[in-house]
């Protein structure tokens, strides 16, 4: 599924993440800077990352026909997302995933925009310039060079426990999934408590809960 194994998805606790004005300081530069023709797609893979949690690899092989627009649903078939790697024959499972679940990202509206505006016609959601599908590659080079041109330092947490601050060059498409459990986990102003670790859990489509303390529990401390 990918062209390489890459060390942003190897670390079992998330070390670096976003805060939501960080992600929407990206989001402008994107459509800001780089060709015009193509700062619609950066704006949009953008908000699909920061609100879906998606991985690189499933990002790039997303079809037009998987964004389901009547019903402001993203349609994940099993073929594309990762598989279990704690043993599951049933994992993964078909995912529909409501967009903007928590009415902060607007990524649907994004999405309409980009897609009816859109230079180039191919089947997969987003291409690049030399072809109809881009690679991670080519989405791990977007979102660095909009995470240097916003000057970003995201949040560390490293094995000692310490907090600090970061560099553009620690931000990579899988810190968007964590920034999306951070955001989650850390929305106070809803009563219904619906956003718990649970609710991440389903979110990121992990195939069990320990998966999701593991790597999240800590953020609900911050």
């Amino acid at each position: 599924m990918s062209e390489s194994t890459n060390s942003e998805t190897q670390s079992e606790q998330a070390r670096v993440w976003l805060t939501p004005e960080q992600v929407d300081a990206i989001r402008d530069a994107a459509t800001d800077t780089g060709a015009k023709y193509l700062r619609a797609r950066n704006e949009t893979i953008i908000a699909l990352l920061a609100d879906t949690g998606l991985r690189n690899e499933e990002l790039t092989q997303l079809t037009t026909e998987m964004y389901l627009r009547d019903a402001g649903e993203l349609y994940l078939p099993t073929n594309i997302q990762k598989q279990s790697g704690n043993g599951r024959d049933d994992w993964p499972r078909s995912h529909h995933l409501e967009l903007d679940v928590d009415g902060t990202i607007g990524t649907q509206r994004s999405l309409n925009t980009y897609l009816d505006s859109r230079w180039k016609d191919s089947p997969y959601l987003f291409p690049s310039r030399q072809s109809d599908q881009m690679t991670t590659r080519s989405v791990r080079n977007v979102v660095k060079q909009l995470a240097h041109e916003a000057d970003i330092q995201p949040f560390r947490y490293d094995e000692s426990g310490e907090f600090g601050r970061g560099d553009p060059d620690d931000i990579h498409p899988h810190v968007f999934r964590h920034s999306l459990a951070y955001r989650l986990l850390h929305d106070r102003d809803r009563d219904d408590g619906q956003f718990d670790i649970y609710f991440v859990r389903n979110r990121l489509r992990h195939a069990s809960l320990q998966t999701t303390l593991r790597k999240y529990d800590h953020f609900r401390t911050i």
